[in-house]
């Protein structure tokens, strides 16, 4: 049989440069934002830093990448979603009128079921043998259920996505009412057993030490009351850059607007201005805000205004980037994310690679010797 057309790799002509470009500058954020992770425990307790120069990094790094970039990666894989299963339908309709045969309604589905099965077996690989800290079983599982979805009108999402950024907020305000005090002293002995042998394994020991320590770790993220709270939590933050991206990559918008122009500059300053109002509200806190509304709905507005104040900057971020590019070429000095955002698998897969060997035992032994 002939291999059915929408399942060819995109020609040159056919690439949005744009959505290449976001998906090379999101790798590039999430990189800067998991290398912490590598160089320490991700159980450690945040310590002071040393000057001056590295509380100013530390703090940029918190306001300018911190939880941005994930949501961009998804909202990435939203719109790429959406356009391939468009692609892939297309295809399909022509294939039917070539041949003179009924459409198979279910084609798509099935290719890209296919390329979520093997996304799958790598995702469980990584996850468990090399990064517990990995997304793609998050893009697995979305996946599937925008399959699920994918018939669901505007309104529905606008719903689901609504609901996803409140969920940070209403999470935090009852995790105390969640978890009773023997779950939460129980789980703070875990995290000084695995702050410790994640030290033995990921610092000192062999490759094979450092597999099974990520596995260990993976196994209590998806078992333990708190990891499935954690974990949970980071798959609804992923969810909500996965739906707004489907939203936009099925209407069209921006990507492929013809004669729609960039995005507006004042578009861009909206979302600019709610980054800013919300982040300077998570900078308050909600010790600061307790007094004057209550514990409980200053917990809800400071966990809310972060949530708001990163899905704002990551949106400004993605306005821009398509403002720059536009409907053409990229230019000539984003180049290269556009050349890392044609490879994303590739390139985060290798960023697990590269930052393990410089961080861990079994490579350059950096592990502990660089600021968190």
């Amino acid at each position: 049989p002939t291999l059915f057309d929408g399942e060819a790799p995109l020609a040159e002509r056919d690439r949005i440069a744009a959505l290449d470009v976001l998906r090379g500058f999101a790798l590039l954020g999430i990189f800067i934002m998991n290398m912490p992770g590598f160089s320490h425990s991700i159980f450690a307790l945040p310590t002071p830093p040393a000057t001056a120069l590295d509380a100013a990094v530390a703090a940029l790094r918190d306001l300018l990448f911190a939880g941005k970039f994930n949501l961009l990666f998804g909202f990435v894989f939203g719109v790429g979603f959406a356009t391939q299963m468009a692609r892939l339908d297309d295809a399909e309709r022509a294939h039917a009128a070539r041949h003179g045969g009924a459409r198979r309604r279910h084609r798509a589905v099935h290719v890209y079921l296919r390329r979520l099965a093997f996304l799958a077996v790598v995702a469980g690989v990584h996850a468990t043998l090399l990064w517990p800290g990995d997304v793609l079983v998050v893009y697995t599982v979305v996946g599937l259920l925008l399959l699920a979805l994918r018939g669901l009108g505007d309104r529905g999402f606008a719903v689901l996505i609504v609901a996803c950024l409140l969920f940070p907020a209403l999470a935090e305000t009852a995790r105390t009412t969640m978890f009773s005090p023997t779950t939460e002293t129980l789980a703070a002995f875990e995290v000084e057993q695995f702050e410790a042998s994640n030290d033995r394994a990921y610092g000192h020991g062999s490759f094979l030490d450092a597999v099974r320590e990520t596995a260990r770790v993976f196994a209590w993220s998806t078992r333990s009351p708190f990891g499935l709270y954690t974990y949970l939590a980071f798959c609804v933050q992923m969810a909500t850059g996965i739906f707004a991206g489907y939203v936009v990559g099925r209407r069209g918008w921006p990507m492929r607007s013809a004669g729609a122009g960039p995005p507006r500059l004042v578009a861009i300053a909206f979302a600019f201005a709610i980054a800013v109002v919300g982040n300077a509200i998570a900078l308050v806190g909600a010790d600061a805000l307790a007094p004057a509304l209550g514990a409980a709905p200053a917990i809800f507005v400071a966990t809310l205004a972060r949530t708001l104040g990163r899905a704002a900057l990551a949106a400004c971020y993605a306005l821009a980037v398509v403002r720059l590019v536009g409907d053409g070429a990229a230019p000539h000095w984003l180049r290269p994310l556009q050349l890392a955002g044609r490879m994303p698998l590739t390139n985060y897969l290798l960023q697990t690679l590269l930052a393990s060997f410089c961080f861990y035992g079994w490579g350059l032994g950096w592990w502990g010797r660089a600021d968190a």
